[in-house]
């Protein structure tokens, strides 16, 4: 019988001071911005620690590590989906339901990955459980003037083939783009661009760029530019969306999220250590 493939779906946070011009508290560990950003990954680990609860708007979450060690996580979420059935006393009854998924995080300053297990019987969408985490921590890393932003990561040739197929038909292309702080993700990006968001004590820059509403949209793949910020985007740094004539909706590029796949027998009898290895090594 051939071995069922699971998914997860990859996200990359970025960990921002909220204000590049606070004052740090004279007696305290933090000195300077430099300081900050420099025990931004620890902050942000013992933060993760610390939760007690994650949560959604409707559904109810539980959690357990199955393994950490000084810059891993890996959890189990389940979430709670109670099932109503029929009975042969020709009833109804509620019966106890917490369809599970695993959760994986790496604190790395140079890597900063959420894979997040696919369980459609949980949630529809992972980016339900990557906003959970970052809404998490969010009130204890603002004690420390920091704040967690997650982007999915996704597929830059799909991102072109769309464009190719639509040739003559795109109406405005916008970019949401969070201020870099991982130079290993942002080279592409113009220095220009960098220094302006970091000057002005940006978070996030939106661009957008829109045709005459009877023309459309002229993108050259190889404008490094354009090149650059589809790159640093598609590297979770950011989401684009594509506003295409003839459709009603927008098409973003977090529909076409990166995964990486492990079969059940990759996972079923392995010890968390040992999973947290090969998830690892997919990511790389």
């Amino acid at each position: 019988m051939k071995n069922k493939n699971i998914s997860f779906d990859l996200y990359r946070y970025q960990i921002l001071p909220r204000n590049r011009a606070f004052q740090p508290d004279l007696f305290g560990e933090i000195k300077n911005l430099e300081d900050l950003l420099a025990k931004k990954n620890q902050i942000f680990f013992q933060a993760i620690l610390n939760v007690r609860e994650f949560e959604t708007r409707k559904t109810t979450i539980r959690h357990k590590i199955l393994y950490q060690n000084q810059n891993q996580i890996l959890y189990r979420f389940a979430a709670n989906r109670s099932l109503r059935r029929e009975t042969e006393q020709f009833t109804e009854e509620e019966i106890d339901n917490w369809p599970s998924f695993l959760v994986y995080i790496w604190n790395d300053p140079s890597e900063q990955f959420v894979a997040i297990q696919e369980r459609w019987s949980a949630f529809q969408k992972t980016e339900v459980i990557a906003k959970s985490i970052t809404e998490a921590v969010d009130e204890e890393l603002g004690k420390s003037n920091l704040r967690a932003h997650a982007e999915a990561l996704f597929l830059e040739a799909e991102f072109w083939g769309l464009i190719e197929q639509n040739k003559g038909k795109i109406r405005d292309i916008h970019f949401e783009l969070i201020t870099p702080n991982m130079s290993n993700i942002s080279e592409t990006l113009s220095e220009d661009l960098k220094d302006f968001a970091k000057h002005t004590n940006t978070a996030q820059t939106n661009l957008n760029i829109q045709a005459d509403p009877d023309s459309s949209i002229l993108l050259d793949p190889n404008d490094e530019n354009l090149k650059g910020l589809v790159s640093y985007s598609s590297e979770g740094g950011g989401n684009i969306s594509i506003k295409i004539r003839g459709l009603s909706k927008r098409i973003h590029t977090k529909k076409s999220k990166k995964h990486i796949d492990l079969t059940e027998l990759e996972i079923d009898g392995k010890n968390p250590e040992e999973l947290v290895r090969i998830i690892k090594g997919l990511l790389k």
